[in-house]
């Protein structure tokens, strides 16, 4: 059956909702440490980059040569459980993208991402339009340091989230990790652009601008980086 254009434009809509909470809570989850965002490749320096320490923890880079290290998560009893209802639910239906998700984004919450990852491919073969599932798979390959891989999806995403300055800002970080430094650049600037209470866009232009060996414009971004977060 054909749906009637209004409700298309309906599911659209919905799907951009999802997307944008996604992207919200990742935000929420990467400031508070509770999921962390690999950081680049290299030795810490000073200016916000350092790797991880060897020993099943990530490491961020905070812009004055400390590491902040977060121990992997691990699943507890209602995790396994909840895992269990939702591997019942995916073989019972199989082509669900919604059931894909959700077992996707618990996968994710254990550590699972190249589980997760799988649910995602598979769901987005299922409906390549769904802009919800891209940008959980985004998300997932960040997470796992598949900063390339990513960024297509990312790339997606802001096409149709333009107004999201947290798209933007991973679509960033994503870029800056396979030193595309001008692309990581505008997109940190055009985050900060739509939020200008950014911190970490603003710090990650300070980053950018550094590797670009351009150390007065990344001082500059730093304090306002400071004041941001400050506020």
């Amino acid at each position: 059956m054909i749906k009637p254009e209004n409700d298309r434009q309906a599911t659209a809509r919905d799907r951009a909702r999802v997307a944008a909470e996604l992207l919200e809570e990742a935000r929420f989850l990467t400031d508070t440490g509770e999921i962390p965002i690999p950081a680049p490749n290299g030795p810490a320096n000073g200016n916000g980059h350092g790797n991880g320490n060897g020993n099943g923890h990530h490491s961020n880079g905070n812009g004055n040569g400390k590491r902040i290290s977060y121990p992997a998560a691990r699943p507890s009893l209602s995790d396994t459980d909840r895992l269990a209802a939702l591997d019942g639910a995916v073989a019972a239906q199989p082509e669900s993208v919604p059931v894909l998700v959700d077992r996707a984004k618990q996968l994710g919450a254990m550590g699972r991402y190249t589980a997760a990852r799988a649910d995602l491919e598979r769901a987005l073969v299922l409906e390549p339009a769904n802009l919800a599932v891209r940008t959980t798979l985004g998300i997932v390959l960040l997470r796992k340091g598949l900063w390339a891989d990513a960024v297509p999806h990312l790339r997606e995403v802001v096409d149709a989230e333009s107004w999201s300055p947290t798209a933007w800002f991973y679509l960033g970080e994503a870029l800056n990790h396979i030193d595309d430094l001008e692309g990581a650049l505008a997109a940190y600037v055009r985050a900060a652009e739509l939020d200008p209470r950014h911190a970490k866009a603003l710090h990650a232009q300070g980053m950018v601008l550094d590797r670009l060996h351009r150390p007065e414009e990344a001082a500059l971004l730093y304090r306002r980086s400071r004041e941001a977060a400050a506020r």
